[in-house]
């Protein structure tokens, strides 16, 4: 299984950094549907080619999920969990959405990528005992990053790709 962030690792929202930091939400949607927070280059069919070789894939945010699930509609991404602030208790660095996420997709921790771009998504992979992926390419500094020790760092998606792609499904 491979647990995606969304923020700044699927989709550039930087763009929506201050309303979704007032948590105004339908602003947010609104550029979103508008084409303003881009996905990033690679990332759409990167996630068909993981899928077609039998991954299952999910995304965990700390934001509201309407917003990933509007892309995982509009685009066709073929991500059937997608889990947000409303479906956690206790957000990111705490492992709960990663461990409801692999409940979900019946998968272990022994077989489960997290994707993700903060600090705080290499502590959530550690408390789930997940592999732990960080990716640099929406990130304007990745020393906080590289301070997490994530298992792996990326810094295009393509190496994300090729990686994951070799990885059992």
């Amino acid at each position: 299984m491979i647990i995606f962030d969304f923020d700044q690792t699927l989709v550039d929202t930087s763009p929506a950094a201050d309303l979704r930091a007032d948590r105004k939400w339908s602003a947010v949607m609104t550029q979103s549907k508008a084409g303003r927070l881009p996905v990033y280059p690679g990332v759409s069919e990167m996630l068909a080619v993981l899928h077609a070789k039998g991954h299952r894939l999910a995304i965990l945010t700390k934001s509201p999920d309407m917003v990933p699930r509007w892309y995982v509609e509009h685009y066709g991404w073929p991500i059937d969990i997608v889990l947000g602030y409303h479906q956690v208790k206790r957000r990111k660095p705490d492992p709960e959405g990663l461990l409801l996420a692999m409940k979900a997709a019946g998968a272990s921790p022994d077989d489960t990528h997290h994707v993700g771009d903060q600090a705080q998504d290499t502590e959530a992979s550690r408390a789930a005992n997940v592999i732990a992926i960080g990716v640099t390419w929406g990130i304007t500094s990745k020393e906080e990053l590289e301070a997490s020790r994530p298992d792996f760092i990326f810094d295009t998606v393509s190496e994300l790709q090729d990686y994951l792609s070799d990885q059992k499904a």
